[in-house]
């Protein structure tokens, strides 16, 4: 016997949740006032919520308030600083998403404002770990991440030539001339 999914409902407990300081629960309630059907749509509200649980150091809200500092989505103004701040704190954490989108940024910061740029140069050795971290990342959800980050290290590698820093096949930070998990020679 299945429970018929109700996301107002679900909106409600996690509200009650929220409000006694849970962070998993403010995400949850940012991503219901945001985009779930059933909830009025509330963007200043998601921002809030996601902003208390950013702050109690959750790694998904993190990143995913760096990624609308990025694109200024929501009502966030685009803000570079906010964006790497929030994406830092995350990717320091391990958080996949947060650590391609920093690495991408460290790598080539072409498209970051110049201002940004004078207070965090680009550092490609520390993107490409970065990217070769978020390469590694584990479960189902974070395939895409995996691939993107992989595909980004290949493209940089035929661009650049760097010191070894990680296997473009799969990721993997050892200083072989092959890979022993994917037997790629090449090496960014």
């Amino acid at each position: 016997m299945s429970v018929p999914e109700d996301d107002a409902m679900a909106a409600r407990y996690f509200l009650l949740a929220a409000d006694q300081g849970n962070s998993h629960a403010q995400f949850e309630l940012a991503k219901c006032y945001h985009k779930v059907k059933g909830v009025p749509q509330d963007d200043a509200k998601a921002i809030h919520y996601c902003h208390l649980a950013a702050d109690q150091g959750l790694a998904a809200a993190q990143c995913n308030l760096g990624q609308c500092y990025s694109h200024g989505e929501c009502p966030l103004r685009q803000d570079y600083d906010e964006c790497i701040c929030y994406h830092r704190l995350a990717a320091d954490q391990g958080f996949p998403g947060s650590m391609l989108a920093l690495g991408a940024m460290l790598i080539d910061d072409e498209h970051v404002p110049a201002d940004v740029r004078a207070r965090e140069p680009a550092d490609p050795r520390a993107g490409a770990k970065l990217l070769a971290r978020a390469a590694q990342s584990e479960g189902d959800e974070d395939a895409p991440i995996r691939l993107q980050a992989r595909e980004l290290l290949r493209s940089y590698a035929d661009l650049r030539e760097v010191v070894s820093v990680c296997c473009i096949g799969c990721g993997a930070t050892k200083g072989l001339k092959q890979c022993t998990r994917c037997h790629v020679a090449r090496f960014c």
